[in-house]
């Protein structure tokens, strides 16, 4: 799945976010000659990490487990994410800075290989159609031909809702 959205955070806030944390040890590379640095984030308990590419075009986060991405950019005067990754993962990681969607993520397009990677639809639809295909597989194949994460029990709640009104 990839979806595309504003962001109320800028990529120097998400920087600092990433150089700065309680929440987990930083190692920075600096590469001057390529105009980029690599920060790599672990968490303190468990072998968690995720590494952040940062240069003047932006800011790519990739999950080390799963390989979710999070590209951070600039456009015109606003800060857009595109995250690239499973539909259960948007959001939920543990090691990610603050991102905050400025509008109602259900409303956001998304494409992805559920639709042909060609057909674009809203996030709120794409969430009805995989929980669709979820009760599909558990109806057809059981316990066996499903997982329990396959439908979040929460994918940042408060940005997805009907009812939310962003600030």
């Amino acid at each position: 799945m990839k979806i595309l959205f504003e962001i109320k955070e800028s990529l120097a806030d998400i920087e600092n976010q990433l150089l700065h944390s309680d929440f987990w040890i930083t190692e920075v590379e600096e590469h001057p000659e390529e105009g980029k640095k690599i920060v790599t984030i672990r968490d303190f308990a468990y072998p968690q990490e995720a590494t952040a590419e940062i240069t003047d075009k932006g800011i790519l986060i990739k999950t080390a487990w799963s390989k979710y991405t999070y590209r951070l950019f600039q456009k015109d005067n606003s800060y857009w994410c595109e995250y690239t990754g499973a539909y259960r993962g948007l959001l939920e990681q543990k090691l990610l800075p603050m991102i905050t969607p400025k509008e109602n993520l259900l409303d956001q397009e998304v494409t992805s290989s559920l639709y042909g990677n060609t057909t674009a639809k809203t996030l709120r639809e794409y969430a009805m159609d995989n929980l669709k295909l979820k009760h599909f597989r558990q109806q057809t194949f059981g316990d066996i031909g499903f997982s329990t994460s396959d439908h979040p029990k929460r994918v940042y709640d408060a940005f997805i809702k009907e009812d939310y009104i962003p600030d």
